[in-house]
């Protein structure tokens, strides 16, 4: 057996006679090890690039928290129990069906068969999680959940197109699945998802705080695929593919306070509505508060069109001349504004414009997007005791008695005559108005087309 000497000698050997080989070869030796550096370094370069090349980075305008980020985000990663049809129908999705009590305050919905969340494990509606304020939501068994609310809604259903998720989990059902979160005091600012199916390229989800935002990071490439409403920038750039939709589900809007001592004239209103041509607009007229591919849609009501001797002749009728009027201007929308103001000065408006970031508590004149429910009840935006979400603070008794009738007749032909008479009654009255349904462009870099459709929602 070796002694302790003996083997520290041998060690020191072997150690000087390293030492000797790298002196001999230090050059040699260097040039490989930056060799193997280098090479590693362009490998996980490369990786990045075929990682990059195999993304799509989405971009959405819109301030959202993870609980209310709408469906159609998130329609990659999850569904809703209840989606919406293009008349504005409410049609089961993870749901197969639903009934109703007669007093039509009690819905049950039933789950379709063989669903799984992302971890493999079924979809039980007692590992749903969902919250509906005021409504008592109890899972009846694996299949059926009861939803009792306080008073009958005819337009419930709408309340359950929501994504869903399993209960204390970002696990949905659909072919994506949440791998990451970024938030900024408590808003969400991006989404990393990524597919079930390797063949599926992975997608990024950015938030951003208007239109004009969303456009200029299209334009410097932060993200390659959004909708926007505005699209004569890039029309002209030959590296995007531009797609154009009349996006129905909002209205571009002016609102007209109506207690204000000028606009509380239904003859100011009707003025400036007559005054505007729609047809200098991006997008298509529109004439009421609700979709025309609604079920619901009246066209029978008072139209509008631009008419500047009908203008001037209402306001020949006021007890002031040459009214003074401010224009609120929300942001992407300041474009419009200056074609409004224009056409109301031309009738002897004497017109303001204020840009705004957010709805003023007081003002005159309001120019919008107005998101638009697929369900016409539009009850919190006109009722009059609706304090804080009818802006225009409109008050008709009539229209407050067909709001409340509508919303609790579940009967769709009978709820249609209702919604015809409030449209005709309110467009009449002119508490606001509604100028066109904005196209939307989608916008998509040239280069990951094959990719975008792949996505299995677009």
């Amino acid at each position: 057996m070796l002694s302790v000497s003996v083997k520290l000698r041998r060690l020191r050997f072997w150690w000087r006679l390293f030492w000797a080989y790298i002196k001999k070869y230090q050059l040699r030796f260097a040039a490989t090890l930056i060799v193997i550096l280098a090479l590693g370094l362009s490998t996980f370069k490369i990786w990045q690039v075929i990682s990059r090349g195999n993304l799509i980075s989405i971009g959405y305008v819109g301030s959202y928290t993870i609980e209310n980020i709408p469906t159609e985000i998130l329609g990659l990663v999850t569904q809703p129990l209840i989606s919406a049809n293009e008349r504005g129908e409410p049609v089961p999705l993870l749901a197969s069906h639903w009934t109703v009590s007669e007093d039509t305050k009690t819905y049950v919905v039933f789950l379709k068969d063989n669903l799984s969340w992302h971890d493999s494990t079924p979809v039980d509606a007692a590992n749903i999680s969902l919250a509906i304020s005021n409504v008592q939501i109890t899972a009846l068994n694996n299949k059926a959940i009861e939803f009792k609310l306080p008073n009958p809604i005819a337009s419930f259903p709408q309340a359950l197109n929501k994504p869903i998720f399993k209960v204390n989990t970002y696990y949905g059902t659909g072919e994506y699945r949440i791998v990451k979160i970024d938030q900024v005091d408590n808003f969400v600012k991006k989404m990393v998802l990524h597919p079930k199916n390797p063949n599926l390229p992975q997608v990024e989800i950015k938030f951003y705080k208007d239109q004009l935002q969303l456009a200029s990071a299209l334009k410097i490439g932060e993200v390659k695929y959004a909708n926007i409403t505005s699209a004569q920038k890039f029309q002209t750039w030959p590296n995007f593919s531009l797609d154009k939709q009349t996006d129905f589900s909002q209205i571009v809007t002016i609102f007209f306070n109506n207690k204000d001592p000028l606009l509380s004239s239904k003859d100011l209103r009707q003025a400036l509505s007559y005054a505007i041509n729609k047809t200098e607009f991006d997008g298509e007229s529109a004439d009421s508060p609700i979709s025309p591919k609604s079920w619901a849609y009246n066209n029978n009501v008072k139209h509008y069109t631009y008419n500047s001797g009908k203008a001037k002749e209402l306001l020949s009728k006021l007890p002031k001349s040459n009214p003074k009027i401010t224009l609120s201007v929300t942001p992407g929308l300041e474009e419009i504004a200056n074609k409004i103001k224009s056409d109301w000065e031309a009738v002897g408006i004497t017109v303001s414009l204020e840009n705004i970031s957010a709805t003023p508590k007081n003002y005159q004149a309001l120019l919008a997007f107005n998101k638009i429910s697929p369900d016409p009840d539009q009850y919190s935006l006109w009722h009059s005791t609706q304090t804080e979400t009818n802006i225009t603070n409109y008050q008709n008794v009539k229209v407050d008695k067909l709001l409340e009738d509508a919303r609790v007749t579940y009967n769709q032909d009978e709820r249609k005559k209702l919604y015809a008479d409030f449209q005709g009654t309110l467009v009449d009255d002119a508490p606001a108005a509604f100028l066109y349904h904005p196209y939307k462009y989608k916008v998509v870099y040239k280069n990951i087309q094959s990719l975008v459709a792949k996505l299995p929602v677009q």
